[in-house]
């Protein structure tokens, strides 16, 4: 037996509605970051979630779970059954009929609007705080810091890279940041659709914390390689109309997500159990979008905008004549 079967069975164990019964399962490919499997007892199916290796170095399971239940109870993820607090173990409903969205899906006009839609309203959740609170540098930081610990691969801009990361904390922070619940990794895969319904669920909240809605934004742009066009529509429908601030905002954290996800691949590609991804190839997708979204012309424009820095300085007095 698989040292990974015997991690679900012992998690099986533990449910006493399941104790005497026989139960079915199957590995669920895709997963990046875990060990996924389909559980069927007694004519019913479940997801149940085992924890990556080494993932408890930058994901609080607990947080998760919090964060799973504000999901369920706001009708935008699946139902939560079990949750085992010491080992992240977490046991929810299996969509059935459900499919992961495809990166051809985002230009389906209604999917897009579909997403806007689930995304505010996780955002304007009220009345359950995550237990983390997590800024965009914070996260970057420690995904950059555990790269260079574990040695991992360090691209040869890397000295830029933490650059621009200071550049961009110093404008958004001095404007400060809304906090909200956020969902913070907007891979297509982490996006459930019923087409005969018309239902879109959202899962995998292990990165979820109270942190800036434009953080969202720019997760779900890169990972599902938006237009300019379809960043324009995301503000508009959003928002209710086009907010230049927050459009440069979101522009800032699209840059920033490619170097957090950057040094989130080179992590993985040290300590995963996932064989059959290549973690570099990741990566590669986000340096390569990366060098040219730090060459738009518009960067120190988006920067002094959020800061607050007017276009024009005051007049100078020189002397006339």
């Amino acid at each position: 037996m698989h040292d990974s079967e015997s991690e679900l069975f012992a998690a099986l164990a533990r449910i006493d509605e399941w104790k005497g019964k026989t139960p079915q399962y199957r590995l669920v490919e895709g997963g990046i970051t875990n060990l996924n499997w389909r559980v069927a007892v007694d004519g019913h199916a479940y997801f149940v979630k085992i924890p990556g290796k080494g993932t408890e170095a930058f994901i609080d399971r607990g947080n998760a779970h919090v964060a799973n239940v504000i999901a369920e109870k706001e009708g935008i993820g699946p139902r939560v059954f079990y949750y085992f607090e010491d080992t992240g173990v977490e046991v929810f409903e299996w969509l059935e009929g459900y499919r992961t969205l495809t990166y051809g899906d985002v230009f389906n006009k209604d999917i897009f609007h579909r997403i806007v839609a689930t995304i505010r309203r996780l955002h304007q959740h009220r009345g359950t705080i995550l237990p983390v609170t997590k800024n965009p540098f914070e996260q970057t930081h420690q995904m950059m810091a555990l790269a260079k610990s574990m040695g991992g691969y360090l691209p040869p801009e890397i000295d830029r890279m933490e650059w621009l990361v200071k550049r961009i904390e110093d404008s958004i922070m001095t404007a400060g940041i809304e906090y909200v619940p956020c969902h913070v990794d907007h891979w297509t895969a982490n996006y459930l659709y019923k087409d005969v319904t018309d239902d879109l669920r959202l899962t995998d909240f292990e990165y979820a914390s109270m942190n800036d809605p434009g953080w969202d934004f720019a997760g779900i742009s890169t990972t599902n390689y938006f237009t300019e066009g379809m960043d324009v529509e995301w503000i508009r429908a959003y928002c209710g109309e086009m907010d230049e601030v927050m459009f440069a905002r979101f522009k800032l954290y699209k840059i920033l997500s490619d170097i957090n996800w950057a040094m989130w691949s080179s992590v993985q590609s040290r300590q995963s159990e996932v064989s059959n991804f290549d973690y570099h190839m990741w990566m590669g997708t986000k340096l390569t979008r990366l060098r040219l979204h730090w060459q738009d012309p518009r960067l120190d424009y988006w920067l002094n905008l959020v800061k607050g820095i007017q276009p024009f300085s005051a007049p100078t007095t020189t002397a006339q004549d």
